[in-house]
């Protein structure tokens, strides 16, 4: 059985719902919080991102939006990203950065993703 829907998604809509999707098969789930921060980060656009996506001015940003009143905030959001695999450090720069399987390529247009189940039955298992 194939299922495909295409839709053509606003780009303020595009990364919290892109983040749904991938989240139902990422080995350790984000919450609906985390996808809003995550989703706000992956949004910031410019020299900012060029240079330090989840750096110390991106973070106060987001704070801002979010309304969060101490840092630890959205420190415990990027330690919760880093746990779950979100984030990685880069070997070269020491800089996090989104793990290739959860970001998407700057300047991508459209992104499509294709989920893939075998369903097993039980059928080759082994009588008692």
């Amino acid at each position: 059985m194939k299922r495909v829907k295409n839709e053509v998604v606003k780009a303020t809509d595009f990364y919290p719902k892109y983040l749904k999707l991938i989240n139902v098969i990422l080995p350790q789930p984000l919450t609906q919080k985390e996808i809003e921060v995550l989703s706000a980060f992956m949004e910031l656009k410019g020299d900012l991102v060029e240079s330090n996506r989840f750096g110390t001015e991106a973070r106060r940003l987001i704070r801002n939006k979010f309304g969060f009143k101490t840092h630890s905030n959205i420190d415990n959001y990027i330690k919760y990203f880093k746990t779950k695999g979100i984030l990685v450090k880069n070997d070269q720069t020491g800089l996090l950065e989104m793990n290739k399987v959860v970001s998407v390529p700057n300047g991508e247009e459209e992104i499509e993703l294709v989920f893939r189940f075998r369903i097993d039955h039980g059928n080759n298992e082994e009588s008692n």
